[in-house]
Parts: structure tokens; C-alpha cells; sequence
């Protein structure tokens, strides 16, 4: 029998969810669809629970084998489904995500409404958004409704709320050459930049009903995503979906060893949690290991550092030691003691020195990278002797101090270079 409804699922390491997915769409009232599982090539752990549902001749796994290098290059999941597209054989095509989950009555009542009007090519519905905490707790919810007939959905309408005529996505891929953008500025909005392409031909008409609930845990694409810049400034830690952390660290990502971690100084709490392919478009440098002790090339920047042999503290940067000239250039920073990294005297000596960092009220040269500075409700950090400005809410997302930030005026900031601005 030829299937009605093609459903498209989308999947990346969601171990804790991708069975109840699959689960939401073998319970539907509605049985004549095929299943696309197009798994973005997850970790063994959610292959194996996707494996358990292939034998149903209704279910179609296909893998990726994608690179983790290759990930930043397209949005993946309008990738996956500009592959799934040509292989589906019903006459609506709807979506699904890997922590979504269907009512069973969705596709009953989204074929009925198609069915009886000829002229409707694309229905939505209401949609249960619930975030959930690291413990799968319910955090608080919120219903995603609808507005009527749309002209312009973008931003409106989630992607596993929708169902569309197959006529209706051939229209669009004779019209643009693909189904959905897969330009990598799409990541975010990606259903965005597809409902544009819809509306030229159909407008969306609402079916006033809760038919999916989106789970919204704390690795979710969206949390992850939302407020990072494009380019993330060098010292931040960074991790991904899995437990390994990284510094970035001249626009590469090194990884840090457990043991090391807190040799480093480095504290949980400064770690910012982003989507895999936007770790892994940051090429891989020498992992901060134990050898970073006794090789200054492979020394992280912006640590502090000092011998327990001497009370002189410096920043290491751009690999070279400034020393922080008196007590009252590190306070002036807000610099921490419980931040310096412990290092020998032969250390030290192997270091060339750079320019001292003064106290601010002194004529300065030379700014600590790192820093986060605000001047009349504006945000700056410093890197490379230049003063980049930053949103207040990217800044927070890079786990920047935004409650304490060393504050400085016009005369201050005039005395240095803005440098490309940190944006969402």
C-alpha cells in the first residue's frame, strides 16, 4: 500500500528521547505513513535503540557518516531532509525531531483537514513546549499557539508542527533548485528560511489543537545555540554534547585532561555548552596534558602564572609573560589568587618577557586578554590590545563576570582600538 503521510525524522545523539520519537509515531491512529530516520551519524548508544525499530517494514534508517569536521559547513538537519525528501512516497510530507514527541491523533486530523480541502497545502497546529533540567524534571511549560491563516510563519511555527502536500515541496525545489536552505547562516531558523520558500505558493491554516510536545532539555540545539557568537574569543572552555572540554585557544579547541583541569585553575563553572558542529569547525590543537608544564609553546593563554619561589605574578599571553606591575593593577583587573597556576622558576625563565600590564590609572600600553569591561551600558572584552564590544547576553552565555565587570570611561576606552564586535 501506498503510504499516505512521510514523516521525516531527524536525529543526533538524543539517547534519552529518540525511542519515545519513534514510539509517537508507530501509536498514531493514522497507520499508513512511512518513517525516514535520518540519523546525522549519533554515537553507538542512540544507534542502538534506532536499531530496535527497523524491522518494521514501515521504517527506513539511514546514517550520515557525516565527519565531525564536515558538521558546521550546512545545517545538517535541512540537510538530512533535502535527503529524505526525494525518497518519500506519501502525499504529505510532516516532520519530526529526536526530542519530539506526536500526539497519537496528529496525523489523523492533519490528513483529515488536507483531504476535504483541496486548496489547503499546509497545515499547523498548537504545540506543548516543556524544558526540562539536567535531571529530566519539568522546569516550566508553555503552549506555542496558533494565529490563524499565515502569510509569513517565520518564527511562529515549529517544524515538527507542520504537514504539507509532496505537490507543494516539488513547487519549491523547481522554484529554488532544493527543498529547504542549508546555508550554515540557517542553523538557527531553518524552518524559517523553508516557511518563506512554502508561503510564495500556499499559506499555513491552523488546526487549533495541541498535537506535538517539544522537549527542550539543557542539550537542546536551540538552548545550546542561542546567544553564541560566530566566533568564540579565545579562552573560552568549551564543550560539546559529550564530557570532554576544550579551551579555545588561538582559534583552536585543545582539549583539557582531567588531571590538568584543575592544575589550570579552570572551574566547572566557566564552561559553555554549544552544538558539536560548532566545536568541531574549530580545528584541533595540542591537548593541555600534563606536557604543557614543561613546554611553554604549549602553555594555554590567558592563565595567570608564578613561581611559589617568587611573589611577582604574571599573565601568559600571546606566549609571552607581562608582569601585573603591583597589587593594584591585579585588583584593578579583578584578577583572582585563586586563579594563578603554580609554575617553576626554570619555567618562568624559558618565557620571554612582554610589555607590563599598570595599574589603569597609569598610562597603559597593553591590556590583559580576557577581561570584561563596561562603559555606559555597553560591554567590552579585551583581546590583542583591542577592546571588541559584546552583547550583554552573549557575554552571559560565555559565562563572562557581566554582575562585576571592570568598569572604565570614554577617556579609558578611547585609548584603544574597537575590535570586531561579539554578536548573536
Amino acid at each position: 500500500m501506498t503510504p499516505i503521510v512521510s514523516v521525516i525524522l531527524t536525529s543526533y545523539n538524543k539517547p534519552k528521547t529518540i525511542g519515545k520519537a519513534i514510539e509517537s509515531v508507530l501509536n498514531q491512529t493514522f497507520g499508513n505513513w512511512e518513517l525516514f530516520i535520518m540519523d546525522d551519524n549519533s554515537q553507538k548508544e542512540t544507534v542502538e535503540i534506532i536499531q530496535r525499530y527497523v524491522n518494521d517494514p514501515r521504517i527506513h534508517y539511514i546514517n550520515s557518516h557525516i565527519q565531525d569536521s564536515e558538521r558546521y559547513k550546512t545545517t545538517r538537519y535541512a540537510t538530512l531532509i533535502n535527503e529524505a525528501i526525494p525518497k518519500t512516497k506519501g502525499k504529505y510530507i510532516t516532520y519530526l525531531t529526536d526530542d519530539n514527541i506526536f500526539f497519537p491523533k496528529r496525523f489523523e486530523m492533519m490528513v483529515k483537514v488536507l483531504d476535504q480541502n483541496p486548496n489547503i497545502e499546509i497545515v499547523y497546529s498548537q504545540q506543548l513546549v516543556t524544558w526540562l533540567d539536567e535531571n529530566g524534571g519539568v522546569e516550566r511549560e508553555a503552549v506555542r499557539r496558533t494565529y490563524g491563516i499565515l502569510t509569513n510563519p517565520s518564527g511562529l511555527v515549529d517544524h515538527c508542527s507542520i504537514m504539507h502536500s509532496r505537490k507543494i515541496a516539488d513547487d519549491v525545489f523547481n522554484e529554488y533548485g532544493s527543498f529547504w536552505d542549508d546555508n550554515p547562516v540557517n542553523w538557527f531558523n531553518g524552518d524559517a528560511a523553508f516557511w518563506n520558500r512554502l508561503t510564495k505558493f500556499k499559506p499555513f491554516y491552523p488546526i487549533r489543537t495541541i498535537l506535538d510536545i517539544a522537549l527542550k532539555d539543557p542539550e537542546s540545539f536551540q538552548r545550546l545555540y542561542t546567544h553564541l557568537p560566530k566566533k568564540i574569543p579565545n579562552g573560552t572552555l568549551v564543550r560539546g554534547l559529550f564530557s570532554d572540554v576544550y579551551i579555545i585557544d588561538n582559534q583552536k579547541r585543545r582539549k583539557i585532561s582531567q588531571d590538568v583541569f584543575y592544575k589550570m585553575k579552570f572551574h566547572p563553572d566557566q564552561i559553555v555548552r554549544i552544538p558539536d558542529p560548532f566545536l568541531f569547525k574549530y580545528n584541533e590543537g595540542f591537548p593541555v596534558d600534563s606536557q604543557v608544564f614543561s613546554d611553554p609553546s604549549l602553555f594555554p593563554n590567558q592563565r595567570l602564572i608564578m613561581s611559589p619561589q617568587n611573589p611577582s605574578v604574571y599573565i601568559f599571553q600571546n606566549h609571552k609573560k607581562h608582569l601585573i606591575r603591583n597589587d593594584k593593577a591585579f585588583k584593578d583587573y579583578k584578577f583572582q589568587r585563586n586563579q594563578i597556576v603554580y609554575v617553576s622558576d626554570d619555567f618562568l625563565a624559558q618565557i620571554p618577557d612582554g610589555l607590563p600590564i599598570e595599574e589603569m590609572s597609569h598610562e597603559i600600553s597593553i591590556l590583559p586578554d580576557g577581561v570584561l569591561f563596561h562603559s555606559h551600558s555597553f560591554h567590552y572584552i579585551s583581546l590583542n590590545n583591542h577592546l571588541h564590544p559584546i552583547e550583554k547576553q552573549v557575554a552571559i552565555k560565555l559565562n563572562l563576570p557581566v554582575s562585576d565587570p571592570v568598569r572604565i570611561d570614554h577617556t579609558f576606552l578611547a585609548k584603544f582600538k574597537q575590535g570586531e564586535p561579539f554578536t548573536w
